[in-house]
């Protein structure tokens, strides 16, 4: 996490590569169409610092609200969301227009 790094905040880039995987891995699985012919589809992940505070945002083309559930014990997934909501002050998302949506976490340092 060069970024970090450079804005002298390079003891959130575990955390933020965390929160980064969780929530690029729900963009994948959840906000993009698998098997739309001829149609790009991107991910876009942005880190805005204010102070001490950086905001990790991921867009994709899903509009599906993104949720926060309870997995049974033994599944494989699910906990995703937990962990963004445990490392991050605060995180949430919003609707894009015309189609999307972003997906964001804010860590401090």
């Amino acid at each position: 996490m060069g970024t970090l790094a450079g804005w002298d905040l390079a003891e959130l880039a575990d955390g933020m590569e965390l929160v980064v995987s969780e929530l690029a891995t729900n963009a994948l699985r959840h906000g993009m169409e698998l098997g739309v012919p001829r149609r790009r589809e991107v991910i876009r992940l942005s880190l805005i610092r204010r102070g001490s505070l950086v905001t990790c945002a991921l867009t994709d083309p899903g509009s599906a609200e993104p949720v926060k559930r309870d997995p049974a014990p033994f599944e494989t997934g699910g906990l995703g969301l937990h962990i963004v909501e445990s490392i991050s002050v605060r995180w949430g998302w919003c609707p894009l227009t015309p189609q999307g949506k972003a997906v964001w976490a804010v860590l401090a340092a």
